[in-house]
């Protein structure tokens, strides 16, 4: 299987940048569809429908997170090109345009010819053009003046480019586009290889971040240059059960189940030991013909330390509101606030609301995240560079992240994800109060309050040689953990309080249901307020009466809760209906989490202290 490897990672390195042979004959066929699917009129220069401000908001909302990781890439990608003449896209996997970059002498004229958010690039409205045929084709694409369908287009030329998610589904696509006569002039296929690289950049960093509860090998042809972007992305488990693999490995594996063993030739053991005894460093393969080998670098999965019954007890206890009112204490001193919590826990919603109650309100709030962004850019993001640093670096140097935060608070999020290296600048940052940009000769000087935040074990991370003992011990003076929705005391409150916000932002007023309320108190909300917020947001936008009802939540929603209760009725013990083996595990944990009060158990179960007695009895379970 290591010869399977080989062929996919030299595939990523000869067809980046290329233009396929068989173009021509795709947008012949695109031309074909444009005349007689959509029955488009070449010669229409009708405005294109753009979404109003509300509705495109709603779209960011929907597809926050491919914005989260792919805006970093669009913005690298406008540093390269925006200067000679190119206006970048970010769409949806329908076409709507979610971003745009364009340098400002030229946005007016891009925006002119319907490149700005809100509009749409489908095919089925423009007609042969990049973004469009590059959805239906599910490849790259280069459409250049009239190879466009539309009159209206011909004075522009694109470069398209689909980006697919960890599960092989398309998410959207990443567009250059510039006038026709600059594309000549400046190189159509400068502007397609880039647009490639950073396509392939965006789903690497959206596989990392898919898989991040796992173990992932990091594969490539041994070059010499290991801080290149990795080729192939391999996610297993510890029992060697490869539970992903990046697209192209995908497409020539098949669908059969495969174990990291068979496609590396180590043992998983071997892999898992050789990470934690050599973290960050590259594992070289077997080696089986010829010049080529490979090299794999094995990243660890993120992991939330699992606390024992007492300390989950206590942790679980009340008092959030004394904690949070010490961190808004803590904003105006200099003290490094650290939030730990699940995903989808409100970890950023707290540190803008410590920032909001601050003195520094009126200053900039200023947010990254650490996982989002490919390890050869988080270090330009971060402290900015001057003209001339690097290959590519844009005319007049970048502003980094912690230079724009100055007299505001920088938010940094997943700061378990930062690279050793970097751990060590922002330790000079918080030690000095002084940032360095990448070329710079002289530090500035900054007033910053930092606020970090991970789901993951900083702890044990730094005995594993992962995250730097000195830093650690700067960022947890001050340390809030946000507890997940399921174990939220306040959880009926809190249902409430997003209800009442995804109104307002709908302009509706509507109310829950009795069955919708117990649906949603009862669900264990492994997404967390995240989830819930979007499970709302859908059931408001399609309610038709004064009441959420069951009927207005999402199918896919209504299909867990319905399989959740159905395992409530499936065991029977002793010849009475009971609820499920699963639901009495639950009801024991809870107890054992909370020292056996039924007060708290309850809470944490989102049920009455009536019910849960009710439910004790008919399991046999005992209080202590």
């Amino acid at each position: 299987m290591l010869d399977a490897l080989i062929d996919v990672a030299r595939q990523g390195h000869d067809v980046a940048g290329h233009i396929p042979r068989e173009l021509p004959g795709r947008l012949a066929l695109s031309r074909r569809r444009s005349m007689t699917e959509h029955r488009l009129d070449a010669g229409d220069r009708g405005e294109a429908d753009v979404l109003t401000d509300p509705e495109l908001a709603h779209l960011r909302e929907e597809h926050e997170r491919l914005l989260r990781v792919a805006v970093p890439g669009l913005d690298w990608l406008h540093r390269q090109l925006g200067d000679l003449g190119f206006c970048l896209l970010l769409t949806d996997f329908s076409g709507a345009t979610l971003e745009t970059r364009a340098v400002d002498r030229r946005a007016g004229q891009f925006a002119s010819s319907g490149l700005r958010a809100g509009a749409c690039w489908s095919e089925q409205i423009q007609g042969t053009c990049g973004v469009g045929t590059a959805i239906v084709d599910q490849a790259p694409v280069l459409v250049h003046g009239q190879q466009h369908y539309l009159v209206r287009n011909h004075g522009i030329t694109c470069a398209a480019v689909p980006l697919f998610g960890p599960e092989v589904k398309l998410l959207g696509v990443l567009n250059a586009t510039a006038c026709a006569q600059d594309a000549q002039k400046f190189g159509q296929g400068l502007a397609y290889r880039l647009t490639q690289q950073t396509a392939v950049r965006i789903e690497q960093s959206l596989f990392m971040e898919h898989f991040a509860e796992h173990w992932i090998a990091r594969v490539r042809r041994q070059t010499g240059h290991w801080d290149d972007d990795p080729d192939v992305l391999i996610a297993f488990d510890e029992s060697g059960h490869v539970v992903g693999a990046s697209r192209q490995l995908s497409q020539r594996l098949g669908r059969r189940d495969w174990s990291i063993e068979a496609l590396l030739n180590q043992s998983v053991d071997g892999l898992i030991d050789f990470a934690r005894a050599h973290p960050g460093a590259p594992m070289h393969l077997a080696e089986p013909s010829g010049d080529d080998t490979l090299s794999a670098m094995i990243r660890a999965p993120r992991r939330v330390r699992r606390a024992g019954p007492a300390r989950a007890a206590a942790a679980r206890r009340p008092a959030p509101g004394d904690g949070l009112r010490r961190l808004e204490m803590l904003a105006n001193s200099k003290v490094p606030i650290l939030l730990l919590g699940e995903t989808g826990s409100g970890k950023e919603l707290t540190a803008k609301a410590i920032h909001a109650r601050s003195r520094r309100h009126d200053q900039p709030f200023v947010a990254i995240n650490c996982a989002a962004i490919p390890e050869n850019l988080i270090e330009s993001e971060l402290f900015g560079y001057r003209e001339g640093a690097f290959t590519g670096a844009r005319a007049r140097g970048s502003v980094g992240k912690i230079a724009q935060a100055d007299g505001g608070t920088l938010f940094l999020d997943e700061i378990g994800d930062m690279p050793l290296g970097l751990q060590t600048r922002l330790l000079r940052v918080l030690a000095e109060g002084e940032v360095l940009a990448l070329g710079a000769a002289t530090p500035q000087v900054v007033d910053i309050q930092i606020i970090c935040a991970t789901h993951r074990d900083l702890e044990a991370m730094v005995r594993a040689g992962q995250f730097r003992e000195d830093l650690y011990y700067r960022l947890n003076a001050a340390t809030h953990r946000l507890p997940p929705l399921r174990e939220r005391d306040d959880k009926p409150a809190l249902i409430r309080k997003v209800l009442a916000e995804e109104c307002a932002a709908a302009g509706k007023s509507v109310v829950l249901s009795d069955a919708v309320e117990a649906a949603l108190l009862a669900h264990p909300w492994p997404g967390n307020i995240r989830e819930l917020r979007n499970v709302l947001r859908y059931a408001i936008a399609v309610c038709l009466a004064p009441a959420l009802d069951w009927a207005d939540l999402p199918e896919t929603f209504r299909a867990t809760v319905a399989a959740e209760e159905g395992d409530r009725r499936r065991v029977r013990l002793g010849g009475g209906e009971t609820a499920s083996v699963p639901e009495r595990d639950r009801i024991v944990q809870a107890l054992e989490r909370t020292g056996g009060c039924a007060s708290a158990a309850s809470r944490a179960l989102g049920v009455s202290r009536s019910t849960l007695y009710r439910r004790l009895r008919q399991y046999g379970i005992r209080l202590p």
